[in-house]
């Protein structure tokens, strides 16, 4: 049961560890109604050829009997392995489908799981006081309300089949062996088959109730998944400095480099782009620094103190900053506009542009 404190929902790496110890909801009653309606359709089935073949089986074994002029242990174990290898594919056929039935209906529960965990001896299984904890507790109290219901549903069920029948029942000894044995099959049957129905409805019911209460279980509290997630992906706070570490290094390099560019254009307030461009090493201008408002000031102040022109051109200056990353050449687009406040500013130096 969780703990007052266990308020959230567990995450992927917990349900993934629980998994790996075996624990997932699953319902045995749904797979055993399953399993039980599954043999009740098919030995209806069968039924008739089960009859003629135990039949057939018997008038050979009672003829191969009354020719044994000596019987002994061998032949008579003979007969029976005769038998059984008569009787084998039929049993065979029902074992098989009560196991088919079996493993789909726990597959489509839980999926394939294997866990090694399972078999590892747990010293709370065998704790005395845990066990008698575990009488009266939740799941104690909800496997008696079902077998409670079951009992009550097979005592409804055989009542209101056999009631309907009443009449027949008088005319029993007027059937034939065989009318019998179909009569008391198609009983059963309605019984089995109805009571079947009820018992996958009850399995289905208990299968929700296990996933909500394995859902419960498995709950997590707020530091746990606070410690989960500094385990998987790092402390948030250890994260968020060595951001700001990041930032506060990229910031002082663009500042470095500054005080190379041949141009600072401006909005001429809020955005500050410096360019640096080499006619000989480079194919395009580079944007060596930009920022916004107060970055941009000191921008605006560092190419003053160094001498580095500042050109006011604020829809090339909004675009520069927009789009194009730092130090990254600038797009072609850009390249006519960029030209001239170049050439601008080589005119201003006497210099032309190669």
């Amino acid at each position: 049961m969780p703990r007052d404190d266990q308020t959230e929902k567990a995450t992927p790496k917990r349900r993934g560890e629980v998994r790996q110890r075996g624990q997932v909801a699953r319902s045995p009653d749904l797979s055993s109604a399953a399993v039980f309606l599954s043999l009740v359709i098919v030995l209806h089935l069968y039924f008739t050829r089960a009859i003629n073949a135990f039949g057939s089986l018997f008038r050979l074994q009672v003829g191969a009997a009354a020719h044994l002029a000596d019987p002994t242990v061998s032949s008579v174990w003979r007969l029976f392995l005769e038998a059984g290898m008569l009787l084998a594919p039929l049993l065979l056929m029902v074992a098989g489908v009560a196991v088919v039935v079996g493993i789909v209906a726990n597959v489509a529960q839980i999926g394939l799981l294997f866990s090694a965990q399972i078999l590892v001896p747990q010293i709370s299984r065998i704790n005395p006081l845990a066990g008698f904890q575990r009488l009266f507790s939740r799941q104690v109290a909800v496997n008696l309300v079902k077998q409670g219901l079951k009992l009550v549903a097979v005592g409804v069920l055989v009542w209101t089949s056999l009631y309907g029948q009443v009449d027949r029942f008088a005319e029993l000894g007027a059937m034939s062996p065989r009318e019998t044995l179909g009569f008391i099959e198609g009983v059963a049957y309605g019984i089995g088959w109805r009571f079947g129905i009820l018992l996958l409805l009850l399995g289905f019911a208990d299968y929700a109730y296990q996933r909500w209460e394995f859902e419960r279980n498995i709950m997590m509290t707020k530091q746990e998944v606070k410690d989960e997630a500094r385990q998987s992906e790092g402390d948030p706070m250890v994260k968020a400095r060595v951001r700001q570490k990041m930032r506060e290094s990229s910031r002082r390099r663009m500042m470095a480099a500054v005080p190379k560019a041949t141009v600072v254009v401006t909005n001429p307030t809020h955005f500050a782009v410096a360019l640096m461009w080499d006619e000989i090493k480079m194919d395009a201008p580079v944007v060596s620094a930009k920022g916004a408002d107060l970055l941009a000031k000191r921008i605006r102040e560092i190419a003053a103190e160094h001498g580095v022109p500042v050109m006011e051109n604020p829809p090339l200056a909004r675009q520069l900053y927009d789009k194009v990353p730092l130090d990254q050449p600038i797009p072609p687009n850009l390249y006519t506009a960029v030209a001239e406040v170049i050439a601008f500013v080589y005119k201003l130096k006497h210099r032309t542009i190669a």
